[in-house]
């Protein structure tokens, strides 16, 4: 288990100093523990019962002397000046004893925080740089759960669990040092006590790991379900659903409860089972060590020390058992933070020359791609001159979008090759690839940010650039109506937006950027005629001079374009301009009639 807590140290650079604090004043806070129970001794032997300290025979000989020299001197204290003296010996260590408790707190705080704030960081950025493949696999609700919930957890591990098991582990042994140094063979007798103590607290630990996982998993089904009610609520009340997604909610929520429950009932039982094991062997030992104040080898005080030290023991004990199991349940997160942050994409970006620029053309040779087993493009092969428009078509599933992936380098073909200039795009780095690149989308993706930020998408904005986006997208009168103009958050998802003003405000992204290469995704698709004409004229105007490619199910949008290819069962079934095409009467002339028939 431990070992899997070091190995985070493979994933970022773990402050040991901050740790290596903690437990230096871990150390002098528990030592002050023991100390400040050693006033016990005279407290009782010469204030309380009047008579004097006796030093046990049983003391190791390098101890005995000194103990002895010390314990003569306070037998020739006063009684009430040996009082002050205590009181000020018992203030002094108390507050040293809070003092290094909070440095102590302090420093793991900051050791555990730094960690896991590291982890969390290194998790997001590792799923941002994942291929898109990536998340067309995966459920948004279990990636999150791994980012929130299981650092959540490793959060609970080093600040709070870690350093209790190591504090309790270190306070255990100072009280048993003092029992030791007190009788050896009255504390090698209570050392029977330790393994019916430990024994229920190593099996239940192992359980609450299992556990643990269960309840990460249902936490990600959860918030599977959460994020598809959130954006999915315009169907659920449509379809009259809200009963139905509730109750899958309800389910997974008392699954999550049970499980919590289960953990809970085995984490409850460590307290009793320590506490009862330890007084019934405790009670034993109090037996054998009255008999020895009797018979004169040991004093009232020293007896009261001896239990005193022992019974705390109990309490480091159920501490070591608790932190054990909680560290248990924790360390279940593990295997899934080190599952994504091992995760290679499947677009490893091994580029090392920037692109300039496109200066000759675009050219797909052999282009194969499958999802799994599914085959989707087959050999597919064709070239796109510099500022040529190219229009791509087919049936829904066919590989439209995904072709232009390929451009991007979105998903990675499974054979063939994507040059440009003469280039496979692997030469160039992704960066500078992609900074060539313009995307407008069917779905305009925005962001809960201002108007400004969603078309620059940094912080540092070029504002005679953004003006002239606007311009060109034909949004400057919809942008001064909103409250706060450029400066007005959108809302999640935009939704404080029509649908045709957040594919505008997405075509304004794309003027921004002002790349070589402009795809545009049914760009078109979900306007209405209105929208649709005002993004027309802002899409002429971004696309002259530009090398495009045109998705498009609206075949009236490509009358123009240079040329149009069809896609049909994962190979390009035809290909030329639309009036070439038209008279081919071919399937490019059927899904016109399709489409345009009354």
């Amino acid at each position: 288990m431990f070992r899997e807590y070091l190995k985070l140290q493979e994933y970022t650079e773990i402050r040991w100093k901050n740790f290596v604090l903690g437990i230096f004043f871990m150390v002098l806070s528990s030592f002050l523990s023991g100390i400040s129970f050693s006033s016990t001794v005279p407290l009782v032997d010469r204030i309380i019962a009047g008579k004097r300290i006796i030093i046990p025979e049983n003391l190791p000989g390098f101890l005995k002397p000194r103990l002895e020299s010390f314990a003569s001197t306070l037998n020739s204290l006063p009684a009430g000046s040996l009082l002050r003296y205590l009181i000020v010996f018992i203030v002094l260590t108390i507050f040293l004893k809070g003092l290094f408790t909070y440095l102590q707190r302090y420093y793991f705080n900051l050791f555990g925080n730094r960690v896991l704030t590291d982890i969390r960081s290194k998790l997001y950025s590792k799923v941002t740089t994942l291929s898109t493949e990536f998340f067309t696999q995966g459920q948004t609700g279990q990636i999150t759960s791994r980012l929130i919930y299981d650092v959540n957890l490793l959060m609970n591990a080093f600040v709070s669990h870690f350093p209790s098991f190591i504090f309790q582990i270190i306070l255990a042994v100072v009280y048993l040092i003092i029992i030791f140094t007190i009788d050896w063979k009255l504390s090698l007798l209570s050392l029977l006590i330790f393994p019916p103590i430990l024994y229920p607290v190593f099996r239940i630990g192992k359980k609450l790991r299992k556990l643990g996982r269960k309840v990460q998993e249902a936490y990600g089904r959860i918030g599977n379900l959460i994020h598809e009610g959130f954006y999915g609520q315009q169907i659920i009340k449509a379809y009259n659903q809200e009963r139905n997604i509730a109750e899958r909610f309800n389910r997974e929520n008392e699954r999550i409860f049970r499980t919590v429950m289960s953990a809970t009932r085995r984490t409850l039982l460590i307290g009793p089972l320590t506490e009862i094991v330890s007084v019934l062997g405790a009670s034993g030992l109090l037996y054998f060590g009255a008999r020895k104040v009797l018979q004169g080898d040991l004093s009232s005080g020293f007896l009261i020390l001896f239990f005193v030290a022992l019974f705390s023991i109990i309490s480091p004990l159920k501490g070591i058992g608790n932190a054990y199991a909680n560290l248990k349940h924790d360390s279940s997160a593990l295997p899934r933070i080190f599952t994504l942050l091992d995760r290679q994409s499947m677009t490893v970006d091994k580029g090392k020359e920037n692109l300039s620029g496109l200066k000759e053309g675009i050219e797909f040779r052999n282009v194969c791609f499958s999802y799994g087993e599914t085959t989707v493009l087959k050999n597919v092969s064709f070239f796109v001159q510099k500022g040529a428009k190219l229009g791509i078509v087919g049936p829904t599933g066919v590989g439209k979008t995904t072709l232009t992936g390929l451009l991007l380098r979105f998903y990675e073909p499974t054979s063939g090759e994507v040059l440009i200039d003469g280039r496979d795009i692997k030469d160039f780095t992704l960066h500078s690839l992609r900074s060539h690149i313009g995307l407008v989308t069917q779905e305009p993706i925005l962001f809960n940010d201002t108007v400004i930020r969603n078309i620059v998408l940094s912080d540092e904005p070029d504002m005679e650039k953004v003006d002239m986006a606007i311009e060109n997208a034909c949004i400057r009168a919809f942008v001064d109506s909103l409250p706060k103009g450029c400066e007005t958050v959108v809302g999640e998802r935009g939704t404080t937006l029509s649908g045709g003003q957040k594919q505008l405000l997405s075509v304004a992204r794309a003027i921004y950027k002002n790349p070589d290469i402009l795809i545009l995704d049914e760009a078109t698709a979900s306007l209405d005629s209105n929208s649709e004409k005002l993004l027309h004229g802002a899409l002429e105007r971004i696309m002259e001079g530009r090398t495009v490619f045109i998705i498009a199910h609206r075949l009236s949008t490509l009358r123009n374009v240079d040329r149009i290819i069809v896609l049909k069962d994962g190979v390009i079934a035809e290909e030329g301009s639309h009036k070439e095409l038209f008279e081919k009467k071919g399937d490019y002339q059927r899904l016109w009639e399709i489409q345009f028939s009354p």
